[in-house]
């Protein structure tokens, strides 16, 4: 699912960019729990917490470089970003040379893209994409693991358990003595559900790090938010890291740059004549 989901949504990008010579992308070695000091909080607490310093937005602009590795091969490319709150992503795509390749338009009903390189664009509905994929396709999720602060990622609130191991605080959706399964002993649980995690600061409650697990298709996505910046009165977390574990191991290093909070952008995305509407058969 996740594997599917995110390299999905850098697809555009991925294949517009050139690849350049492996290079390690180093990832967070940051432990997010201390097994000896684990103890249970109140999870409505602790969700009123973090619901409290959710940061409330019209739009974010920002421009932004990534590295995408995948086996032997590690892609870069930069761009700009423009989020309008539960609406829009918007984002522009070039390599290192400054010459934009693609530009990508999602929102809750449909998702968009232009290659400029061959002429082409694409057009099309999420459902029409989850029957391409075998999956679903949430724009929720894209938007919730860009920013670091949308709660709204857990799929049932009701079933959070809250906890505290002296550093962090800790919503997940699975009891301690599962949770000590996985954190602590790398071990599988039963379950037909997404396991879901999300760790974040005692002090302010900004979101340091969020982790699905599904065991039935053995599948893992992590997103670490470091590097916070205040934005206005907001800390913006300006480095995020994804590792998705699936039959490969995919690592993105993305690096925001210039953010701003403003409460009015423009998402130009014309289609000239010329490009060809990409096809797709099931």
């Amino acid at each position: 699912m996740f594997k599917k989901r995110i390299l999905w949504f850098f697809v555009p990008v991925i294949l517009f960019v050139s690849c350049k010579p492996a290079r390690k992308i180093q990832t967070s070695e940051t432990t997010y729990y201390n097994a000896a000091g684990l103890k249970h909080e109140n999870a409505s607490v602790l969700l009123a917490k973090l619901k409290s310093r959710r940061f409330d937005y019209k739009w974010i602009s920002a421009h932004f470089s990534v590295d995408v590795a995948v086996d032997s091969s590690t892609t870069s490319f930069g761009g700009t970003v423009r989020i309008r709150k539960d609406s829009i992503i918007w984002m522009t795509i070039s390599p290192l040379l400054g010459i934009e390749v693609a530009r990508v338009l999602l929102n809750k009903d449909t998702a968009m893209f232009i290659d400029k390189v061959h002429d082409r664009y694409f057009k099309g509905n999420y459902d029409y994409i989850d029957s391409l994929l075998d999956d679903d396709i949430d724009y929720e999720l894209i938007q919730s693991v860009m920013v670091g602060s949308n709660i709204d990622f857990y799929s049932d609130t009701a079933k959070l358990k809250g906890y505290y191991d002296g550093q962090q605080y800790l919503l997940s959706t699975v009891a301690r003595r599962q949770l000590k399964r996985i954190l602590f002993h790398n071990l599988n649980i039963r379950t037909k559900n997404d396991v879901q995690f999300i760790w974040f600061d005692k002090k302010d409650y900004h979101i340091n790090r969020i982790r699905v697990e599904d065991f039935v298709n053995h599948r893992t996505l992590d997103a670490f938010y470091t590097d916070f910046q205040q934005v206005d009165s907001v800390m913006f977390p300006t480095h995020i890291q994804y590792v998705i574990s699936a039959e490969k191991t995919i690592k993105i290093d993305l690096q925001y740059k210039k953010v701003y909070f403003k409460t009015q952008e423009e998402t130009p995305f014309n289609i000239l004549p010329k490009y060809e509407r990409i096809q797709y058969k099931k």
